[in-house]
């Protein structure tokens, strides 16, 4: 006679995922006789006749693995996927602490990795460097815009300009020409003048200056104009009455106690950047020399110079030939 098989219910713990985050499910199987394909999950406390019931196809039973596998799969109530997402997160802090990068440069013996100016706009950055690169991208752009909006002269000469007030250049650039604007000229010529002497002093680090400060001290803006009317070149004179004489050969730049008669004095004089090292500062003081006082030539040595800097300097003692040339002090 058979022996009846009471099924029972037991609790089997089946363990899913890595050593370091591992999860724990609990189901209750419900044991069966020996014909199951999973022996693993057998009661001890079944009968030992029914254990002994065992057929053909029982005898090759599967590896651990794989049945470990098939158990996980017939028991876990949810995917793989929604497992993954119920393991606790990291909660990462090492963005914070990532250490920030900054650019290296290898020295092989080569030429110091020094900020060197642009050529045209004169602004000194690194090149390679991407900070640098931007910053000066940015200032070229606003450069170029401010030489192509102001350093414009489109005013037809009047008259009294072309009469009074025009210089010739040298034949090297024949079809340039120097421009004199005083007070007594139209207020649309000055106005321009004065908008054109305010960047120059932008780019030189002087006060900008108003209408009637050029009115009050007989200053006259002269300008170098170029073939496609352009401002190349600009300088401002000034009335004096004094000046002392330059102690040569001592840095800083020194002057003497004894004061000299002097008629002219140059308060600013710019050349932009391209078109330097072609002789233009040296027209424009010539310039001053036939036109400053109308109908009078005036000499060298009764032009003086303020506060100039080494390329002033120099430019200086080229024009006088001589290195005591006179200097002043601006009020």
């Amino acid at each position: 006679m058979a022996e009846h098989y009471t099924p029972q219910k037991t609790k089997v713990r089946v363990t899913y995922g890595t050593p370091r985050n591992r999860l724990s499910y609990t189901t209750l199987l419900q044991s069966e006789p020996r014909t199951t394909i999973w022996p693993a999950i057998t009661p001890q406390n079944a009968s030992p006749k029914a254990s002994k019931q065992t057929t053909d196809s029982d005898e090759a039973e599967p590896n651990e693995p794989q049945a470990k596998k098939r158990l996980v799969q017939a028991f876990l109530p949810f995917s793989t996927k929604q497992q993954t997402s119920l393991r606790p997160k990291k909660h990462s802090t090492t963005s914070s602490k990532r250490p920030t990068k900054t650019q290296a440069f290898l020295d092989f013996g080569q030429k110091p990795i020094v900020p060197e100016p642009c050529n045209e706009c004169g602004m000194a950055y690194q090149r390679g460097r991407e900070e640098d690169e931007q910053l000066h991208k940015q200032y070229h752009r606003k450069w170029q815009h401010s030489q192509l909006r102001v350093l414009k002269w489109d005013i037809e000469k009047s008259s009294q300009l072309s009469k009074t007030a025009s210089y010739p250049c040298t034949a090297q650039s024949v079809m340039s020409r120097i421009l004199m604007v005083d007070p007594h000229l139209s207020k649309r010529e000055t106005a321009c003048a004065l908008a054109i002497l305010n960047h120059v002093n932008e780019q030189l680090g002087a006060c900008p200056l108003a209408l009637p400060d050029l009115s009050s001290k007989q200053r006259k803006i002269f300008m170098y104009i170029s073939p496609n009317s352009r401002v190349e070149g600009c300088v401002l004179a000034e009335l004096i009455s004094s000046a002392y004489r330059v102690v040569p050969d001592k840095e800083p730049l020194c002057r003497s106690d004894h004061a000299e008669p002097a008629v002219c004095g140059i308060s600013r004089i710019w050349v932009a950047q391209h078109a330097r090292q072609r002789g233009i500062a040296t027209q424009m003081l010539k310039a001053v020399q036939q036109m400053f006082v109308y109908g009078c030539c005036i000499k060298p040595e009764q032009i003086a110079f303020t506060q100039p800097t080494a390329a002033g300097r120099s430019l200086a003692e080229r024009f006088f030939k001589r290195k005591d040339f006179l200097v002043y002090a601006e009020d």
